[in-house]
């Protein structure tokens, strides 16, 4: 996938010029979107992720901020080591990697970086994956051969190196089809080999207890291993 990077200050994007004729530093804030009424929809957990209706297509913006004891200190910075390196970049380049080994992940098309200091902030804006819904609405309506294609899928990236260090039921979707798709890859990296994918699961059946759907372990666990 094709990327350009340029500058507007001490802001740094990357994008995608395939996709986007015009990239404009106000797409990475969510302020733009509410005053003109473009959010579609807005989704929890810390990243203040929303829904946008954008030039190049629904689109979903997701903001980078902490958790924990260290968002009373600061919500939204991390140390600065270099724009290649910030979390925004990284998962720019994750996720077109990605899309080359045809793997079902969203498309990224902004990734931004604005240093400040020895700190940074960044925001991420991919293409919206549409008419899907996630893991836990889907719950009850999952057949077997659904965990199936499920397993199949997550063994694909397991296979490619593929190592998610937030793999949970949020950050699985289902569409229409019936086909799988997983979002969310900061932090996430490529090995050069098949990973051992005992940590990702594990994560991936406490997110499922959590959420009171823990009896689909078994199911999910035997999909896995059918799959490989």
């Amino acid at each position: 996938m094709p990327e350009s990077e340029l500058q507007a200050g001490s802001l740094h994007i990357l994008y995608d010029p395939s996709a986007l004729d015009v990239v404009s530093p106000e797409w990475l804030e969510p302020g733009f979107w509410r005053i003109r009424d473009a959010v579609l929809a807005e989704f929890g957990g810390r990243g203040q992720a929303l829904a946008v209706t954008t030039d190049a297509g629904p689109a979903v913006l997701r903001r980078y901020l902490r958790g924990g004891m260290v968002a009373r200190v600061s919500k939204e910075r991390y140390f600065f080591t270099g724009y290649a390196r910030s979390r925004s970049f990284r998962e720019f380049r994750i996720l077109a990697r990605l899309r080359q080994l045809e793997l079902p992940v969203p498309v990224p098309l902004i990734a931004g970086c604005q240093r400040l200091g020895l700190t940074y902030r960044a925001a991420i804006l991919t293409r919206l994956i549409e008419n899907t819904i996630s893991l836990p609405q889907a719950a009850d309506i999952l057949e077997e051969f659904h965990w199936r294609r499920l397993g199949r899928t997550l063994q694909r990236f397991f296979a490619a190196g593929v190592i998610h260090p937030d793999l949970n039921a949020h950050n699985l979707l289902i569409d229409g089809d019936g086909h799988w798709h997983v979002i969310d890859f900061d932090r996430a990296r490529i090995e050069n080999k098949p990973v051992d994918p005992e940590p990702m699961l594990k994560r991936l059946e406490r997110s499922l207890d959590k959420l009171g759907i823990d009896g689909d372990r078994q199911r999910l666990r035997s999909a896995l291993a059918n799959a490989k």
